[in-house]
């Protein structure tokens, strides 16, 4: 191969394996602007925009190395020269032997590599598995083993900071490592709107329908919120059956089954409902120990298991809120020098969190609990609080009064009397039921949290 035809290539590997290993913003500004001026004696002479752009080449080595070994079989080291303090007769020295060559990479537009919306960070490997997503991690994995295939669309539901969006990115992640040249975007149900009114608006429908049509892979979130579009949900509607019937994967999400989706036209809700629906609900407490089991590995504290026990037992909602404490934790523990974090100063830290917590609960009353449980199972108030004992009225009795004393830690002689004037032993009964249910039946752990957030 022609030495001019292998700096060519060489160059064009360097930015292929930056693209892969640099976040895209920083690549566009550090990497795509520099030029390959030549390779003279086994070293590649760059030129950079700045000597700003030259401190972060010199940590890329590792590219130049790579690259080096795989096109000319051999290291090859470099030389960064920056447009701001290099001379016009040095820069025609360093050219003059490779004018031919930057003639070349001027004219070369390399592919610009498709916005995929994916955050790198969320992957199979680092998502904790528990009770209450154990299936729905099983299905994502299946789906990326086999997009298109199995399961479509998967829809993913349940309440926020739970995991659905972690999942997504984690599908869409593990295919483009499988098939980096796969079409795969990641796109909010938002900026899906944005994206289409935009479009609407400057008339470039057809760009819109070619990114969106063409995919192999569509990961939308939160498709509540199409529920008042109605421009929108037509449009999705077409784009949905275009990838359908090309065999691309589909992957929803959304805090609601399809059948809770106000305002939906029920073709949509029929479409999602195709392939598989699947619900996260919140972690119990084994799983929220081993999340912060493994987000304090990276802390350069010290977080005893009996602090980690503490912080799992004060943030049961969601995963979100969980990391969110201990980050909060490890702030106040550096703030005041604590190397071993104990359980006093997780208390500390998290006395405000709770503080919050209880100011959201301060407008909650009986009453509300009570319609909001009579109103999830679809029965009356009347029969809720009143005597009648059949199991399609108890169990949901049974799990008003639960809410009601663990929310607002009402006294079982006042419960009682909320809910027709029972004894404080009956409700004592119910709160234990519900608590011993809780642990081994997921069904009425998912009741429970989708309950939970009409108050949030």
């Amino acid at each position: 191969m022609p030495l001019l035809k292998k700096n060519d290539e060489f160059w064009m590997r360097v930015k292929q394996l930056a693209q892969k290993s640099i976040k895209s913003a920083a690549y566009d500004y550090f990497i795509e602007p520099a030029q390959l001026l030549g390779i003279d004696d086994d070293t590649a002479n760059i030129l950079v925009e700045s000597s700003f752009h030259k401190d972060y080449w010199r940590k890329q080595s590792d590219l130049i190395m790579t690259a080096g070994l795989e096109i000319f079989d051999k290291p090859i080291r470099f030389s960064l020269y920056a447009k701001d303090d290099i001379s016009e007769d040095e820069l025609n020295v360093l050219t003059q032997e490779s004018s031919e060559l930057i003639q070349e990479l001027d004219t070369f537009k390399p592919p610009v590599p498709m916005m995929t919306g994916l955050n790198k960070k969320y992957r199979f490997g680092n998502f904790v598995q528990g009770p209450g997503n154990r299936w729905t991690l099983a299905a994502a994995v299946a789906v990326a083993d086999k997009p298109g295939d199995t399961y479509n669309p998967l829809f993913i539901y349940g309440g926020a900071g739970l995991g659905k969006t972690h999942l997504m990115h984690a599908i869409g992640n593990e295919i483009l490592n499988d098939n980096p040249h796969a079409k795969v975007k990641y796109v909010s149900s938002e900026n899906f709107v944005n994206d289409y009114v935009n479009a609407t608006r400057k008339n470039q429908m057809e760009s819109f329908e070619e990114t969106y049509r063409n995919l192999d892979l569509l990961l939308l979130d939160d498709v509540q919120f199409f529920s008042d579009k109605e421009g929108t949900k037509t449009e999705f509607f077409n784009t949905f059956n275009a990838l359908y019937e090309k065999g691309a994967q589909i992957v929803l999400t959304s805090d609601r089954i399809p059948q809770e989706l106000n305002n939906l036209e029920e073709r949509l809700v029929s479409r999602f409902s195709w392939g598989l629906t699947t619900d996260i609900t919140a972690p119990d407490y084994e799983t929220r120990m081993a999340i912060l089991l493994i987000k304090s590995e990276a802390s350069q504290l010290e977080f005893p298991s009996d602090t980690l026990g503490y912080i799992a037992g004060q943030i049961d909602s969601n995963v979100r809120e969980l990391e969110g404490a201990l980050n909060r934790v490890e702030f106040v523990a550096k703030a005041n020098n604590v190397s071993v974090v104990d359980i006093e100063t997780a208390s500390q830290a998290l006395r405000s969190l709770k503080s919050s917590a209880a100011q959201t609960m301060s407008n909650l009353t009986i009453k509300r609990i009570q319609e909001e449980v009579a109103k999830f199972y679809h029965i009356s108030l009347s029969d809720l609080v009143g005597p009648k004992r059949p199991k399609e009225i108890a169990f949901p009795r049974q799990i008003a009064m639960y809410l009601v004393r663990e929310l607002l830690g009402t006294s079982l002689p006042a419960i009682g009397n909320a809910f027709g004037g029972r004894d404080h032993t009956t409700v004592m009964y119910a709160y234990k039921q519900i608590s011993d249910k809780m642990k081994s039946d997921s069904d009425v752990q998912k009741d429970i949290d989708s309950i939970k957030q009409k108050f949030q």
